[in-house]
């Protein structure tokens, strides 16, 4: 096969290049081409039209030197989905966090990190279905937020029963 011709357009009152284009070859050409080349070949460019993407001859063999349109669309969406925001809010007992990606989409997530148990019912064992999926810290206060001491007895993840040796109200603060 022969090299095909590099087409440019040069000012040279500028001394730069306004317009080059290289001859399109086929990614058979391309190979075939290269079984002939050597060292002393470095530098030569061919535009692989198959696959849309320029080629360098390194002394040994043909190297990208471009993006397929699949990488190029590749590097997009991985730009756009990096994150531009992270909002996070926050109460009492809940946490959302918020991603938002440079494209506009975004995730959220909403989790209960704390529960608040009021029993206002003076009672000498309560029991909590808290919801948090964890087996939790406990702190007890009577109505006067005087701390209490009581055995704590976990159910399961979500629920647990506080027993005391009187009946009284107060609060049961998790996290």
């Amino acid at each position: 096969m022969a090299l095909q011709k590099i087409y440019v357009d040069y000012d040279f009152n500028k001394n730069q290049i306004l317009n080059a284009k290289l001859h399109p070859v086929s990614t058979t050409e391309r190979t075939t081409l290269a079984s002939t080349l050597n060292s002393n070949d470095k530098g030569l460019i061919v535009y692989d039209k198959d696959i849309t993407i320029f080629y360098v001859w390194d002394g040994n063999a043909f190297k990208p030197i471009g993006l397929t349109d699949a990488q190029y669309a590749s590097i997009a969406e991985s730009y756009n989905r990096s994150v531009l925001d992270i909002d996070i809010t926050s109460t009492t007992t809940n946490r959302n966090v918020k991603l938002t990606y440079r494209d506009n989409t975004f995730i959220s997530d909403n989790f209960n990190f704390a529960y608040i148990h009021d029993q206002s019912t003076p009672a000498s064992s309560w029991t909590i279905n808290h919801n948090l999926n964890k087996y939790p810290s406990v702190t007890i206060v009577d109505t006067a937020s005087s701390e209490i001491i009581g055995e704590v007895v976990y159910n399961g993840v979500n629920s647990l029963t506080l027993n005391f040796s009187a009946s009284f109200s107060g609060k049961a603060f998790l996290n």
